[in-house]
């Protein structure tokens, strides 16, 4: 292999650009991905609103490995895994963040992740796109499980379990959002099951997808008014810029209403929610990286009202595994989420558009899920040429 073919940015620009190829050394391995797909935090990244390193994004695909060090015995040329992007133990390691991601033909692997387990087997049974969807359902099962099952320990605040709330509530319509509402009606633990959307197109791509008899959708706004007097377990999945002020609705006009919130997105730096003082919602967020079971929790009390505040910065290995197996079966259900499939040009094309844009609503089509296909075929060499574009699946 002679190219190393990558979505290299630039100053907040995408361009398809040569890298040299890597080579593992002692303890590395080197993957093939074979679609990767574009997350909110990537697209932060490239919007300015983070400032991560990496200048190859990507954390989310399947991939194939391509070469390995010396001193690697788990894992041989041609089996397929997915990574685990968030390393509980090494914070020198995050895929795509602080390292060079999976928008790459070739992507070396630290060995102390692959020492640590990161790189997990997937098997041959998901087709390459649907595979992209393996860490956003793990991250939104393991949220739910979050605010289903009984606290334990010291630190357990307030009821839990189904009777703990009678509707589930979902602020943020990207793809966690849609995702989690999915699975929440699916899961039938909540009478209701309230979807709040941050714009108009959003409300009427998940209206149209899911329609509207096991989900409620309404616009973030109008979320009191819809939640009346159920007491609620909530799910914050919107991107950092909007994660502190929708905290703070839960904990102020609905506080009476609030039993329970996991956050899923981003958090800014030093947020402290002004209607749960004292409360340091990074620290809430951090205290569950990696995702460990059970979780650490935060309970703010003033009076009779107890709100648990959960969050989580990425999963286990092992979970990852689990929502490869569950992805098998339930793969044709979210199949829907996947709304654009594209190659390295037209994934760079893309991006660019929706950052000068500010939008994820293109072309008339809104952007849940964009996934790139890498290598084709990665158990032969990645091609010197470009990919010939792929039509873009219609919603």
């Amino acid at each position: 292999m002679t190219k190393n073919l990558a979505i290299r940015r630039f100053h907040g620009a995408s361009a398809v650009a040569d890298l040299p190829v890597p080579v593992p050394g002692p303890g590395e391995v080197v993957l093939a991905p074979e679609a990767v797909s574009l997350c909110g935090t990537d697209l932060q990244m490239l919007r300015g609103i983070r400032d991560d390193p990496s200048a190859v994004l990507g954390h989310e695909g399947a991939c194939r490995v391509a070469d390995v060090g010396p001193g690697v015995t788990a894992l041989a040329v041609g089996d397929r895994v997915t990574v685990n992007p968030t390393h509980p133990g090494d914070p020198t390691f995050l895929l795509g963040h602080n390292v060079e991601g999976l928008f790459q033909q070739r992507v070396r692997i630290a060995a102390s992740a692959v020492a640590a387990g990161l790189l997990v087997p997937i098997g041959e049974d998901l087709d390459p796109a649907t595979a992209t969807l393996i860490e956003p359902l793990a991250i939104t099962d393991y949220a739910l499980r979050c605010l289903v099952d009984s606290p334990a320990g010291p630190r357990a605040g307030g009821p839990a379990g189904p009777g703990g709330a009678d509707a589930l509530v979902i602020l943020g319509d990207g793809l966690v959002g849609n995702l989690a509402a999915v699975r929440g009606a699916a899961r039938g633990l909540w009478s209701r099951v309230v979807l709040a959307h941050t714009s108009e197109p959003g409300l009427q791509w998940s209206l149209d997808t899911w329609g509207e008899q096991a989900i409620e959708h309404v616009l973030v706004d109008d979320v009191p008014a819809a939640v009346g007097s159920d007491r609620i377990h909530a799910l914050v999945a919107t991107h950092r810029d909007r994660t502190l002020d929708l905290v703070d609705l839960l904990a102020g006009p609905l506080g009476d209403s609030t039993t329970a919130v996991h956050v899923t997105g981003g958090v800014p730096a030093d947020a402290r929610p002004v209607n749960l003082p004292g409360v340091d919602l990074v620290g809430v967020r951090a205290a569950n990286t990696g995702g460990p079971w059970p979780p650490r929790r935060t309970v703010w009390e003033s009076g009779e009202r107890r709100i648990r505040l959960t969050g989580n910065r990425g999963v286990t290995s092992a979970a990852l595994a689990a929502a490869a197996a569950e992805l098998v079966t339930c793969g044709p259900e979210l199949a829907p989420l996947i709304t654009h499939r594209t190659d390295l040009e037209g994934g760079a094309d893309l991006m660019n558009r929706m950052v000068s844009a500010r939008s994820r609503h293109i072309d008339d089509r809104l952007v849940i899920r964009l996934v790139v296909t890498v290598n084709p075929d990665p158990r032969t060499p990645a091609p010197a040429t470009k990919n010939a574009p792929e039509d873009a699946e219609e919603n």
